[in-house]
């Protein structure tokens, strides 16, 4: 028999082993293929970062549509009324209830405490879901109204209503102007910084609006669909009305600053000749010492606020001096009594609210000015302010609430801070959609 016996065998088993490589190899191509395509599913789980990420744009997306089903039911209220709203009026009630709690998740995911990777990864699925839903939800109530109010649309009523709604914007703009001269005699500009620019945008809203206007003017004298360039003049003289609006509360917010950081640093000198007197009193060395610090710091930045010059920015003034009083406050806790911090809480209590309300307000006005360019932390972090601020209204115990109004004004702060800097230089063009 020949020695290369074996040589045949071993070409059939060669060919056959190809054949099964070539096979394997084509049918995992396919499966890669029909899953990069959504037709089936990959049974590899998604990563806990991915998912975090996705449940982080899911959120932005869900607070867009329940922004943008808000004015679509101010928009169906108006013109059907409360009772045929009602449907609606629920389900944006339910939307912003769902919201608030997909916040308050993302925010547990932020925070510095560690998390199980399941805590992690089953939060995340319930934000997905819940923004999911949300914009369900909102989507087919609004396509309704969208629909019901296509069918009863007057193109020539709506013309003329936008053509005196956009006259009394452009009345309004002396007002502005005068408001912004004053703002800028008796404030530094960081004080109104994010409203320096509310006359050149409401200009150029208006322009948008008339350009859009006599679109629609002659879309509807050649029977041309007038639906589009209305909705796009509708939306500018908001955002045009909304501009002087905003300007005109910072204006109103300012002047409340100024007369609360009258009263911070009122309570701050009364603070410091009490402090000095519980520390001559004190028998503890070290408290004394740490009360003498306290004492010192907060001196030192009454005499800098006392010499200040020029125009001041009174609401970062109110907050050194509370964050001054506050340390001072730490080193008092050691001589005393639990009464006399209730007590002292209680004064504090009503300057904390306003400190948050107010820095909640600037970062809610920002976020609501630059919708399109900020994300999901910022937003976290108002949503959460938001919660923490209602907690320290519902506290019963005044230095509990204070501590929460203190970290309510700081996550307003940080929210603040994350919304301008994603949405970057102040160079955008203006929306015209």
């Amino acid at each position: 028999m020949s020695s290369l016996w074996w040589v045949p065998s071993l070409v059939v088993f060669g060919t056959t082993a190809l054949i099964v490589v070539g096979i394997v190899v084509a049918v995992r191509a396919r499966r890669r293929t029909a899953i990069a395509s959504g037709r089936i599913a990959d049974p590899r789980p998604e990563s806990i970062e991915q998912l975090e990420v996705r449940a982080g744009q899911a959120l932005v997306q869900a607070d867009e549509a329940v922004r943008r089903g808000a004015e679509e039911h101010a928009f169906a209220l108006a013109q059907f009324g409360p009772a045929t709203t009602a449907a609606f009026t629920a389900a944006l009630e339910s939307a912003r209830a769902r919201l608030s709690d997909a916040f308050e998740l993302r925010q547990r995911l932020s925070d510095v405490t560690p998390d199980t990777d399941a805590d992690r990864r089953s939060w995340s699925e319930r934000i997905l879901e819940a923004c999911t839903e949300i914009e369900t939800q909102l989507e087919q109530q609004t396509t309704a109204f969208i629909n019901k109010r296509s069918q009863e649309r007057n193109a020539p009523d709506r013309l003329a209503a936008l053509r005196t709604m956009r006259a009394q914007i452009d009345e309004r703009i002396p007002d502005a102007e005068a408001r912004l001269a004053r703002l800028t005699k008796l404030y530094a500009a960081r004080a109104f910084a994010d409203q320096r620019d509310a006359v050149s945008t409401v200009r150029a809203q208006l322009t948008v609006a008339a350009d859009e206007i006599e679109r629609a003017d002659a879309a509807a004298r050649t029977a041309e669909p007038a639906v589009p360039s209305l909705e796009k003049a509708e939306s500018a003289c908001t955002e045009a009305a909304a501009a002087l609006d905003a300007l005109t509360r910072t204006e109103e917010r300012l002047a409340a600053a100024d007369a609360e950081q009258r009263s911070a640093i009122a309570e701050a000198e009364s603070a410091l000749g009490h402090a000095a007197e519980l520390r001559d009193a004190s028998d503890l060395p070290e408290a004394a010492e740490r009360i003498s610090a306290g004492i010192t710091e907060l001196r030192a930045v009454l005499d800098a606020v006392a010499a200040a010059t020029g125009p001041q920015a009174p609401l970062r003034t109110i907050d050194t001096v509370r964050s001054a009083q506050a340390s001072l406050d730490d080193a008092l806790a050691s001589a005393r009594s639990a009464q006399q911090r209730i007590d002292n809480a209680r004064e504090a209590l009503g300057g904390a609210l306003f400190s948050a309300g107010s820095h909640l307000d600037t970062a809610r006005e920002f976020i609501s000015a630059n919708r399109g360019r900020v994300g999901a932390d910022a937003r976290t972090r108002l949503a959460e302010a938001e919660r923490q601020l209602a907690l320290a209204d519902a506290a019963a115990d005044p230095v509990e609430a204070v501590d929460i109004a203190r970290r309510a004004a700081r996550l307003a702060q940080d929210a603040g801070d994350l919304a301008h800097y994603d949405a970057g230089p102040r160079t955008a063009p203006v929306k015209r959609a």
